[in-house]
């Protein structure tokens, strides 16, 4: 038998999609902590593709209701979010292996993740029940899809990253409690270092917002582990098909 990669996977069920939304706020965390951890360079080619991947999604995600009730219609294949699957699925109960190890940087704790996940959903509710919050993100939101024109589309660029984080410190970052980041001191005094760590932080709040509107509940997450980590499993098994 040969693994060949799944290009389109069919349809999702309402609970793929809204677990597939929940892989990516973890995916957006995990980035978070690998670069607090180690350094905004460390994450590597792989760490580049993921956070651009959330990056480009977030962009699109509406504070209305969004018309489409699939997660990869804000994505291009289940791969987008490899890493956010491995890290949801790691925080629930172990690694799978059922996807390529290759673009996947090394796994650290899920602990942190884990918190800065759940922060997210906390704080995704308090930012979008506020009129101005909502307004500060549809304003950023259109700003930065205008200037990617300027940058060639690179969702990188330290601007485009500086304005994502200044959207989260103007909407997330008012709200107490905020997230503490742990990490290396001396790298949260580079601005480059800390736009990074908050642009990540604002896609996770993005796909919060996706995991809400579609149907995603904290207590039915907590009280349905058992489900949650069947449909991670499927979800990673349809990224390739064994002929």
């Amino acid at each position: 038998m040969t693994e060949l990669p799944f290009q389109q996977p069919r349809t999702l069920n309402v609970r793929q999609n809204r677990a597939l939304a929940l892989a990516a706020v973890f995916q957006a965390t995990q980035l978070t902590h690998m670069t607090a951890l180690t350094g905004r360079q460390s994450i590597g080619d792989s760490g580049n593709f993921y956070l651009e991947r959330l990056i480009r999604a977030s962009l699109n995600i509406r504070p209305s209701n969004n018309q489409s009730g699939q997660t990869l219609d804000f994505f291009s294949q289940l791969a987008d979010i490899s890493l956010g699957l491995k890290t949801l699925e790691n925080s629930i109960t172990h690694p799978f292996t059922t996807s390529p190890k290759s673009r996947l940087p090394k796994m650290s704790n899920a602990k942190l993740p884990m918190s800065y996940a759940m922060a997210l959903l906390q704080l995704e509710k308090k930012v979008y029940s506020n009129p101005q919050f909502v307004e500060i993100i549809e304003q950023s939101q259109q700003k930065i899809l205008k200037q990617l024109s300027f940058f060639d589309n690179n969702y990188l660029h330290p601007s485009i990253l500086a304005n994502l984080a200044q959207t989260y410190v103007d909407t997330a970052g008012q709200i107490n409690p905020r997230i503490m980041v742990r990490g290396n001191a001396e790298a949260f005094k580079d601005s480059a270092h800390t736009n990074r760590i908050r642009a990540s932080l604002f896609t996770g709040l993005q796909m919060a917002h996706l995991w809400r509107q579609l149907g995603g509940s904290s207590w039915a997450m907590i009280f349905s582990k058992r489900k949650l980590l069947q449909d991670i499993q499927d979800l990673a098994r349809l990224q390739y098909q064994v002929v």
